[in-house]
């Protein structure tokens, strides 16, 4: 409810009431937008990180790296006396119930004395901190003339936060915009004057000194005074404020000391130069929309505040990530401030990470502040700079980049907990309404998909140098029309309680269209088969959006030629899988409304995914490394999660879909035996077919067997179809020699048969008709068989002794490193260092055991998760076997499970398809069984 209405208890007693008249209606005056005075305050935020690039870009080409980390080391310094001075007493002013004013004397008299005192703190300690630092005689001038403009900036913070809390945002940025743009001038010209790192200790004292100027010439000044009861409300409520405010200090500056103290000064400098780049869209966006949220929130009561959170949030969404998404893909364009910063590029990517992390946590910190629960603040930054602090000490000296991985996953678990923390202390703020922003974002996440897209092929078309300002800004102009575009296709994201039409105005798309015009007529002379390929792949895009499932099937239809697929493109497989992310996406901003994921293996799975974030930082976060295997495990949680959405929205039903899905994973492996079959008669060998490894294929062709025997009511017609496709099946998987399927197979028959899924004449009929084409082809292929067979003796007891060492070997990882494990691909990055010193070196990439594998590389719990997905998976088909119209696909991913997780006992195969295809048709038909349920109950 609006403050300027009373309540009801409030009004005073009106007259008796006239004769009743002709109600008119009145139109309520809209409440101002939450992020009001936000325009103010970002052109006071530009204009300073305007200044401060600028200072910034002409130290990175003027100083060497140690000299840029002197200065960055310096303003550490300078941050953490300003934070200190402050003891959030200024803040606290805007929150104050009372007279603001004189309590505005007693807290300038608290920043003034705090403050004299921390400059001579820091002018007795300059020489031991230069030294622990490790920045020399020069550093211990430059951290003791930095600190000077304390006092400064103490007392024109009282002023400041005197015109934010009267919401005079105008006044408020003129003498930021003032100090800033001078403190630049000064900072060059001292720099140009060869004064080097000095220069800052300059541009800082002369913008102390000009901000603090201007705000006596827009307000009157503040005046020092005390007032013991002003104190004591100021700190009350400040007192949690700068002790969190300390904590987000050493949080943001952590990282420079750690790297200094560990690395040195040059990766200081290289380290800076990427944060800062990375930290500048939530400095100009997140942080200034957050200080005019906070304003705000403190004037709203109940739900209200939970609402205006959210439309903040969403607000902040829309402008961070375009920014964030155009610094991931164009990173590289860094070195055009000199080859010396190409080590910073991979860092700085993750650090964009980082930044759209911080920026999502930003309105959540504003909303906790407005209501009160300051102690939550402190829980929140607290738990963030012990998380940080314990990755950094276990990744510091990997380098840079670890140490940029290490802020992500430290930002990821604080985000986490500040949305626990928020739900619980904010009024408005429950699950429900955390939904909704949910749906209101995934517009923009497409977007952002389609601005990476659109850079990454503009990027690659336009000729010239590589790394050039014209490239950098016309690959940008057109990925930031390609997200303005998606963006109002799409439609923009609507504030609560303000219903608003989506604008769609058409000129605005008029830039990338003609964009799109201009590169097809380029293609269309340079290289027009590429541009016959790129409208068959947007055609196929479209009829993918329009029907989801259809791009699941051809997915799973892919899978099985993976490594046939890539020797056509190195991305097919991959660029599959996105558009089947991508229409999944695109549908679920269609129809927002379905709650399909609430399911138990979904949760094992997100904490597998949380697990495997974890033990890649862990381990140092090794693009070249575990890149590989963790960009594999997220993708296949990422499918699970289509895919039971998927078949939860299927049509008629989701078991309908199952079918289909199942059916075209059946014949694609059918497909993939049969070349294998072709390959294995010409060749000999082993028949691996579209994969490179026949235990890999022979592991489709188990999971893909049940879907063919196990089938309800088979039509006359396709009897004989399935039956070629069960003898192609069984036969390829005896080609592969693979004896782990083998043992599968024999384990899916025996399941099969005990619950009764197929009758035993079927499975002699399938056995002789196998049996016989064996027999046949041994007859005609006799020298191929016979080939084949001694070449797998001669090597079979030579395999057997290396699994048994690759086993040991991972089972001495996962004693060695329970929690984490080694990280994606360390088994094959530390096999050797486990092996006893009378064993052969093992040249192995996987452990050949999947369960092993999981908790060599991921830990424990990781592997805990896993084997909940999987057992969640199975609960599901066991369940929906109680349901007639369910029992028959139900029955075939019993069996399938029975043996693809026997056959893993002796196979790495968490990095294919199958056995997350299973658990997401498991997931998929244990909720369907469970919504069967549902109406009958009601029924009753």
């Amino acid at each position: 409810m609006s403050v300027l209405v009373p309540e009801r208890s409030e009004r005073t007693e009106r007259a008796p009431e006239r004769p009743a008249r002709a109600a008119v209606p009145v139109r309520p005056t809209p409440a101002p937008p939450v992020t009001g005075g936000a325009g103010w305050l970002a052109v006071g935020a530009v204009t300073a990180k305007t200044a401060q690039t600028l200072v910034l870009l002409v130290f990175a080409a003027v100083l060497d790296p140690g000299a840029m980390g002197l200065i960055a080391l310096a303003a550490v310094v300078l941050n953490v006396v300003t934070v200190l001075a402050d003891l959030g007493t200024s803040t606290a002013l805007v929150h104050l119930r009372g007279d603001a004013e004189r309590a505005a004397r007693t807290a300038l008299t608290l920043a003034l004395a705090t403050s004299a005192v921390l400059v001579a703190v820091v002018w007795v300690a300059a020489p031991v901190l230069a030294d622990v630092l490790r920045v020399g005689e020069e550093g211990t001038g430059v951290l003791r003339g930095v600190v000077l403009c304390a006092p400064l900036v103490a007392a024109a913070g009282v002023s400041g936060e005197l015109l934010r809390r009267s919401l005079d945002f105008r006044r408020r940025v003129l003498p930021d915009v003032a100090g800033n743009v001078v403190g630049a001038l000064v900072t060059v010209a001292a720099l140009a004057a060869g004064q080097g790192a000095y220069a800052l200790v300059h541009g800082q004292v002369a913008l102390a000194a000009v901000t603090l100027v201007v705000f006596w010439v827009v307000r009157p000044p503040v005046r020092p005074g005390w007032a013991r009861p002003d104190a004591v409300a100021l700190l009350a409520f400040g007192r949690s404020l700068a002790a969190g405010s300390v904590l987000s200090l050493l949080v943001l500056n952590v990282d420079y000391l750690l790297v200094a103290h560990r690395l040195g000064s040059a990766d200081v400098g290289t380290y800076s130069i990427a944060f800062r780049l990375a930290f500048m869209p939530y400095l100009l966006i997140a942080l200034v929309i957050g200080g005019a949220v906070f304003a705000h929130l403190c004037r709203l009561r109940g739900p209200a505040i939970g609402a205006a959170t959210v439309d903040a949030a969403v607000r902040v969404h829309v402008l961070v990530v375009p920014l964030y998404a155009g610094m991931l893909v164009l990173a590289p364009q860094l070195t055009l401030l000199g080859e010396q910063w190409a080590p910073a590029v991979p860092a700085l990517r993750w650090l964009a990470g980082y930044g759209l992390l911080l920026s999502a946590l930003e309105p959540l910190l504003a909303a906790l502040k407005a209501v009160g629960r300051t102690p939550d603040l402190l829980r929140i930054t607290a738990l963030h700079l012990v998380a940080l602090v314990a990755l950094l000490l276990l990744v510091v000296d990997r380098g840079v980049t670890a140490v940029a991985v290490a802020q992500v996953a430290a930002g990821l678990l604080t985000l986490a907990a500040a949305v626990v923390l928020a739900r619980r202390g904010v009024p408005g703020l429950d699950g429900a309404a955390l939904r909704r922003a949910g749906r209101r974002l995934v517009p923009v996440a497409v977007a952002a998909v389609a601005l990476a897209a659109v850079a990454v092929v503009a990027d690659r078309l336009l000729p010239g140098p590589a790394v050039s300002f014209v490239r950098l800004g016309v690959v940008g102009t057109c990925a930031l029309a390609a997200y303005a575009g998606t963006l109002l296709l799409l439609g923009r994201p609507r504030t609560s309680g303000r219903a608003r039409a989506r604008v769609r105005p058409g000129w605005l798309l008029l830039l990338p269209l003609a964009a799109v015009v201009a590169g097809g007529g380029h293609l269309a002379v340079t290289e027009p088969v590429a541009l016959l390929l790129g409208i068959v792949v947007v055609l196929a895009l479209a009829v993918a959006v329009c029907r989801v499932e259809w791009a699941a099937i051809a997915y799973v239809v892919v899978e099985p030629f993976g490594d046939l697929a890539r020797e056509v493109h190195p991305a097919a497989v991959k660029a599959t899988g996105a558009v089947l992310l991508l229409a999944w996406v695109v549908r679920l901003v269609a129809e927002p409304g379905r709650r399909t994921l609430r399911e138990p293996a979904v949760a094992a799975l997100g904490c597998l995914g949380v697990l495997l974030l974890a033990s890649f930082v862990a381990a140092g976060g090794d693009l070249a490394t575990g890149g590989a295997h963790a960009l594999t495990y997220a993708s296949y949680l990422v499918v699970v999660v289509v895919l039971v959405d998927t078949i939860a929205r299927g049509r008629p039903d989701p078991a309908a879909a199952v079918r289909r899905l199942a059916t075209a994973f059946a014949l694609s492996c059918s497909a993939a035996g049969l070349v294998a079959l072709i390959g294995f008669l010409r060749d000999g060998g082993r028949a691996a077919g579209p994969l490179a490894d026949a235990n890999d294929l022979a592991f489709f062709l188990v999971a893909a067997l049940p879907f063919v025997l196990v089938r309800p009511r088979r039509p006359r017609l396709l009897t004989p179809l399935l039956a070629v496709c069960a003898a192609v099946l069984v036969l390829a998987a005896l080609a592969t020699l693979s004896r782990g399927a083998l043992i599968g197979l024999v384990a899916m028959v025996a399941v099969a048969l005990a619950i009764g899924a197929v009758r035993p004449v079927t499975a002699l009929a399938v056995a002789a008709a196998a049996g016989t084409a064996l027999v046949a082809l041994w007859a005609t292929h006799a020298d191929t068989v016979d080939r084949s067979l001694g070449e797998k003796r001669h090597v079979a007891a030579q395999n057997v002794d290396q699994r048994f060492a690759t086993w040991t070997v991972a089972a001495e990882m996962t004693a060695h490193h329970p929690l984490l494990g080694q990280g994606p691909g360390g088994f094959a990055a530390s096999a050797s260092y486990y092996l006893p010193a009378d064993v052969p070196v093992v040249r192995q990439s996987v452990a050949h055991q999947m369960y092993l594998d999981v908790g060599a590389e991921l830990g424990l719990p990781a592997l805990a998760a896993f084997l909940a997905a999987l057992g969640y998976g199975v609960r599901g088909a066991l369940r929906a076997r109680r349901r007639p119209a369910l029992r028959p696909v139900a029955d075939a991913v019993v069996v399938a499970f029975a043996g693809t997780l026997t056959a893993a006992c002796f196979l790495s195969e968490q990095f294919y398809l199958p056995v997350w295809l299973l658990v997401a048709l498991g997931t998929a038909l244990g909720a369907a069984a469970r919504e069967e349920v549902r109406p009958c109950a009601s029924s009753s």
